[in-house]
């Protein structure tokens, strides 16, 4: 047997335990925590099932954590905390970005403007939409939003970790 065999085969077996393997080490997704992407994530077209986590010291942000490859995660936030609002996306979905980190010390927190996720919480479903620039607004500079709250059906969809 190959280590890539015995690999897969942990990792089987952990699935089947409810515990699926993340950035944070193995951790428990109930069925209604999985999110299937609608169409998959551009450049990652093997990935369609994701959970988001939610760190009690690093919220308002998410990781959105691929369940097909523990390797892939993205640091998410709901889209008001940059300030963005987008034109002519579906009703009932809630948008979140995508977090650019800052390349040097003293440059602002930045989000992935015209990519925003949906995310609707009655389905568990999400996709990503490219949306053209004059569709945005606001200018994606992290402004943290204290009454910006995550939707009930949303939040039961996170994992919540310390």
């Amino acid at each position: 047997m190959t280590g890539a065999q015995q690999i897969d085969t942990a990792t089987t077996a952990a699935v089947r335990a409810g515990m699926w393997p993340t950035r944070f080490g193995p951790l428990p997704f109930q069925p209604g925590q999985i999110w299937s992407a609608e169409t998959a994530l551009p450049g990652f077209d093997a990935l369609q099932h994701f959970g988001l986590i939610s760190l009690q010291t690093e919220r308002p942000f998410v990781w959105l954590q691929s369940l097909d490859d523990a390797a892939v995660s993205f640091l998410l936030v709901q889209a008001a905390h940059f300030g963005l609002r987008f034109a002519h996306l579906p009703a009932g979905a809630m948008p979140m970005v995508m977090v650019l980190l800052p390349g040097q010390v003293g440059q602002p927190l930045r989000a992935h403007r015209q990519a925003p996720l949906l995310f609707d919480g009655k389905t568990g479903r999400l996709s990503q939409h490219i949306v053209e620039a004059a569709d945005v607004e606001g200018d994606g500079v992290f402004a943290p939003q204290a009454e910006v709250q995550l939707p009930s059906d949303f939040a039961e969809r996170v994992v919540v970790l310390g």
